[in-house]
């Protein structure tokens, strides 16, 4: 069981650094949990030298190591101060999510309007007639649930570095320097849940058209005393993991829509707000760990320790491929009581009926959906104009791939894991 790793915890020193090339940079991913494993003893008629145990790595069904949210991408206007999230719905510049925080209605900035207008008809909204208001909440998707925290199993916690990016402070072709923060992210995985891999799978690591794999056991070796003989250090283990990647998108900047009454709600009226993905299933075999082992009895909360490990990489990365989804699914929100809810009447004033929603703006977040990707799409979305990415037919098009998944190839390094070795299967 990693150590350090839970919110009473300064920092969390587990940490996996992924290396994904020139185009996105390198990264670095928190990571908490537990393993399932089997520690072989020796006999006389075993031989081998003294202290020296085999390690099993084993699949389970509830054992898995947890990670903190990845940041792939990013934009500068997301978090920009002075941009104004209801910019693309009027068509006014600015556009951004700078102001998108809180659990209240923020304001409709540069309008005289007390929230978003709802017009009768298109005629009406072309001579800024509205017939009522809807407030505008960010709640769950507000930029302030994000936090540079290393807690893993938390899909607003994007890991301890502010500056996720590779970027730094960078010149923006507009003019002036920006250095963009964990907040600007517009494209970054929930948190992954890693389980051991079955041995034997043969698979693609999620990356579609590239050379299969097979997967071997999950372990190694290691010392009760000190080095395995031979080597330098007293763990020698290999783990193959296995996850399925939802990706969490973030609107930025839409086409201006006006709500009409009656009509379903477009897609700008869910600027600044998140969407989840379906999955895509992904592997990452043979990462080789080396480290040290103490025998070190004690009661924890967790159960009977008998010994520590610190655990890092040895040689060179682990070389793999990625994959997520880029076709929304549905909101990052969770369902109103009427998720397919369309525009609803204006009444002159502000309408603060939740039904009339579609989604629970201050309710809880949706969990990760574990429908496959681009199979799924909730009312939300479809309402919103968007059923699918479609094969391509047009002949011009060289590839079958639809685009609904991108892969990049990247080294994985565990810079450094703090485990406790305890008895009995624990939570």
């Amino acid at each position: 069981k990693l150590r350090g790793a839970t919110a009473a915890s300064a920092s969390n020193p587990n940490q996996a650094n992924i290396d994904l090339g020139a185009s996105l940079g390198k990264r670095t991913l928190n990571l908490g949990g537990s393993l399932a494993a089997q520690i072989q003893f020796h006999d006389s008629y075993d031989g081998g030298a003294l202290g020296n145990v085999d390690l099993k790595i084993l699949p389970s069904a509830s054992k898995k190591l947890t990670s903190t949210s990845l940041p792939l991408l990013w934009n500068k206007q997301v978090s920009q101060a002075g941009t104004n999230w209801n910019s693309s719905l009027i068509g006014a510049p600015n556009e951004g999510c700078g102001d998108f925080s809180g659990d209240t209605a923020v304001a409709f900035a540069n309008t005289p309007f007390p929230g978003v207008p709802v017009f009768p008809s298109l005629a009406a909204a072309a001579a800024h007639t509205p017939s009522g208001y809807l407030p505008e909440i960010p709640g769950v998707d507000g930029l302030d649930k994000l936090a540079a925290s290393g807690v893993p199993g938390n899909n607003n916690n994007v890991g301890t570095n502010v500056t996720p990016f590779p970027s730094g402070t960078v010149q923006d072709p507009a003019g002036g320097d920006y250095a963009p923060t964990y907040k600007d992210a517009v494209l970054r995985t929930g948190a992954l849940a890693l389980t051991v891999a079955n041995p034997g799978v043969v698979t693609d690591s999620g990356v579609e058209n590239t050379q299969n794999i097979t997967i071997g056991q999950s372990g190694g070796q290691a010392n009760l005393f000190g080095n395995i003989p031979g080597k330098a250090y007293g763990i020698d283990v290999t783990v193959s993991l296995a996850t399925k990647i939802n990706s969490i998108l973030r609107s930025v900047a839409p086409d201006a829509a006006p709500l009409i009454e009656g009509q379903p709600y477009p897609g700008a009226a869910f600027t600044c707000r998140q969407a989840w993905t379906g999955t895509v299933q992904n592997y990452i075999p043979g990462v080789k760990l080396k480290g040290s082992l103490h025998i070190s009895p004690a009661i924890t909360p967790s159960g009977l320790r008998i010994a520590k490990a610190s655990l890092s990489s040895l040689g060179d990365p682990a070389h793999i491929g990625l994959a997520a989804c880029l076709s929304p699914q549905a909101p990052f929100a969770a369902d109103s009581t009427n998720p397919g809810a369309v525009v609803p009447t204006g009444t002159g004033g502000v309408d603060t009926d939740p039904s009339h929603r579609p989604i629970d703006e201050t309710g809880t977040a949706r969990p990760a959906p574990t429908d496959a990707c681009n199979t799924v799409q909730s009312p939300q979305v479809t309402n919103a104009g968007f059923s699918g990415v479609a094969n391509p037919s047009d002949p011009a098009y060289t590839t079958s791939s639809n685009g609904s998944k991108v892969s990049v190839s990247g080294d994985i390094s565990v810079q450094d894991i703090e485990a406790d070795v305890l008895i009995g299967d624990v939570n």
